[in-house]
């Protein structure tokens, strides 16, 4: 036996090598297709396995995780640009499938990822899908890309409900989200059950050139075309995500208090092209619904409903009975109440007390006032148990828009979730007091740090401004609204008193009382004139109709105030006359130096920037609506991807001091209860 041990070493040896060897290459070609699973070239660990063709993630237990992983790392380096630090664009596809123990109830979702390692041991299962913990969630260091399949609505990451897919960088609070469906050819959106058992397929896309990231799911049975318009469409440059020499993509995830089991049919991934199409024949779609037929219904929750009607249908017949006999003792009472307590089963009910704002107030008073408008006042309040600084807004009663901007104010931002917006955390309804409860803005308006008569303290550099204006400013704002969101929002009073600046200077959107939303393909319906002199676009003062392209407008006249330090309509000292901000920049630009208009406070700023925000805002504000970029045209302006259009010239426009004219003779058009504001007053 000792003669042959060397012999059964080298053996040993010969095929460990390899083996070792495989396991810490790379995969340089940054492509393969999985067509059905056998366990080659895929890892997988805690509760994943592969079984009948398929890749289970979870085995159907409480309280587990699964993660699975190509067995490569990925290198998403630029050959084409060496020592470039952007990372390549690529595309995957995969077909998945969630069969849970109920048809209205499951556990948690699964997420495709990409990550700097495939060893995610600490990561936690429930909400946190087996990706990160309670104590590295929102890391930076994570280096971590998913794209969640949720089905559990979890107040801690602001889900907007429990059947959504979501867009995660180093943290389970989405950068963006949307409830699960697809786009027809012809817009319309058809919602899709992730807890349905039935096999549905992903497609993530991810153009390095623009930095868009798209997610598109469709149900199973047209799989072989793709929607043409992705459900999920965000900008992010993933060059600070992800480290372009070693990514790992694969899936996570996890169960909860209920058992679950999560399966992927199919897989196809691809670096800087398009991933191959997978071969549906060779899917275990037949499996998968033998598997979905075989999870028993007796434990159901709702086959107990007959049960408890039984018993407990007598009982509440009898309780109607004597309701009804103190409802017509109530009956006034209850007329007098009828129109709140409707108003709340819709909007639910109010998230602090009468009395708790009073007192997080001093009881309104003025020392606490942050500022007035034209539908209330706003105060600084300190809440009296959490001790959370809020802005909170009495909207006034004797305002004839007040209800209907709070209203507004609940049923639009109270949904919008941004960090380019300015979050309601709640409001009040108490007899004639109308409240509504906002994150406070420790730094207040851009307009007073624009036109604020002391400029000591108030002053902005040119970065702060162009950081406050581009990509991860209003503009940011402004796309979620009209782009990226489940419906389109017009805001119809873009200006900067409505701009406010957080402990870092980063700006907010805020005041949505006029806005107003729609979906995605239809009009606004809206008939009078809104918004503030200024801003208002010329075919909005002549047709009350607001639109994408008015708000536009009003982020042109914007970004060229920011620029300049000058209202968008101001009074030449030399005359008296009125002049508009478009006509000085416009006359700047004629005359060979549009840089001429900028702010002088201004010592030190880039000339390539000033010119490009200037220009823009001309091309936002032209006359002509058609003209007006779309606000996804607008970022990859602002983020020098897309150069502006060689043919927009000084005289390709016409005088938008005409137009403004034009807008104020438009003033006896408008309706009574429209909502205009002058400029010097505010709202």
């Amino acid at each position: 036996m000792n003669m042959h041990q060397p012999c059964f070493l080298q053996y040993l040896l010969l095929i460990l090598v390899p083996l070792l060897l495989s396991a810490s290459a790379y995969d340089r070609s940054g492509e393969f297709i999985f067509d059905g699973f056998s366990g080659n070239d895929l890892i997988t660990m805690d509760a994943a396995s592969v079984t009948n063709g398929l890749l289970s993630l979870t085995s159907g237990q409480k309280e587990l995780r699964g993660h699975a992983f190509y067995a490569f790392p990925l290198d998403f380096t630029s050959a084409a640009v060496p020592n470039s630090s952007a990372v390549l664009s690529f595309s995957t596809t995969f077909v998945f499938a969630i069969i849970g123990p109920y048809d209205d109830l499951s556990g948690h979702g699964l997420a495709f990822v990409l990550s700097s390692t495939n060893d995610l041991f600490t990561a936690l299962p429930s909400q946190y899908l087996g990706l990160l913990n309670s104590w590295n969630d929102g890391n930076s260091s994570n280096h971590l890309l998913a794209i969640e399949l949720d089905t559990i609505q979890s107040t801690q990451f602001n889900d907007i409900n429990d059947n959504h897919i979501g867009i995660d960088i180093n943290s389970l609070s989405s950068v963006a989200s949307h409830t699960a469906g697809y786009y027809t050819s012809n817009g319309e959106f058809h919602p899709l059950k992730l807890i349905s058992r039935k096999p549905m397929q992903v497609w993530v896309d991810y153009d390095s050139n623009h930095i868009m990231l798209n997610v598109t799911i469709a149900p199973y049975f047209m799989s072989s075309t793709k929607p043409s318009r992705p459900l999920l469409s965000t900008i992010f440059n993933l060059s600070s995500i992800l480290p372009t020499a070693t990514v790992y993509a694969g899936f996570s995830s996890a169960t909860g208090t209920l058992n679950c089991k999560h399966y992927v049919l199919g897989w196809s991934f691809k670096l800087n092209g398009e991933a191959a199409s997978l071969n549906y024949s060779a899917l275990s779609v037949k499996t998968i619904q033998e598997l979905a037929q075989q999870v028993p219904t007796s434990d159901h929750p709702g086959s107990y409903k007959v049960l408890i009607c039984k018993i407990l249908l007598p009982i509440v017949a009898i309780f109607v009975l004597v309701s009804a006999v103190l409802v017509k003792v109530h009956m006034k009472r209850r007329s007098q109440e009828r129109a709140e307590l409707d108003w709340q089963r819709e909007y639910g009910p109010p998230s602090f007390t009468y009395k708790e704002l009073l007192a997080a107030t001093h009881g309104f008073k003025d020392k606490m006032l942050l500022g007035r408008g034209g539908f209330g006042s706003v105060y600084k309040g300190v809440m009296p148990i959490s001790k959370q600084i809020a802005a909170i807004k009495r909207v006034s009663p004797e305002s004839r828009q007040g209800m209907r901007e709070f209203m507004a104010e609940i049923t639009i931002l109270g949904h919008l979730r941004h960090r380019n917006l300015v979050q309601l955390i709640g409001y009040c309804s108490h007899k004639q007091h109308l409240l509504l409860v906002y994150d406070y803005m420790p730094n207040g308006s851009l307009d007073c740090y624009l036109h604020t008569q002391d400029h000591g303290n108030t002053n902005l550099c040119w970065a702060q401004r162009f950081h406050i204006i581009k990509g991860i400013g209003i503009a940011s704002g402004l796309f979620y609204l009209h782009e990226d969101w489940e419906q389109v929002v017009i805001h119809r009073d873009i200006k900067t008193s409505n701009v406010l600046l957080d402990s870092e200077m980063n700006a907010r959107l805020g005041d949505f009382g006029l806005a107003r939303s729609h979906d995605h393909g239809a009009d606004a319906h809206t008939t009078h004139v809104a918004g503030t002199y200024g801003y208002i676009a010329p075919e909005l003062a002549r047709l009350g109709k607001a639109t994408k392209a008015t708000d536009i407008f009003a982020f042109g006249v914007l970004m060229m105030e920011v620029t300049c330090a000058i209202r968008p309509i101001w009074v030449n000292t030399t005359d008296g006359e009125p002049l508009a901000l478009a006509d000085w920049v416009l006359a700047a630009w004629q005359g060979g130096s549009i840089t001429d208009a900028v702010d002088p406070r201004l010592d030190s700023y880039v000339d390539e920037e000033i010119e490009l925000v200037l220009k823009l805002g001309l091309l936002c504000s032209h006359p002509s609506p058609n003209a007006r970029p779309c606000m996804r045209l607008v970022m990859q302006y602002l983020q020098s991807d897309t150069p502006l259009p060689s043919d927009f010239q000084p005289n390709s426009l016409l005088s938008i001091g005409v137009i403004q004219d034009e807008m104020h003779d438009q003033r006896a058009m408008s309706c009574p209860s429209a909502a205009i504001t002058d400029l010097s007053k505010g709202r």
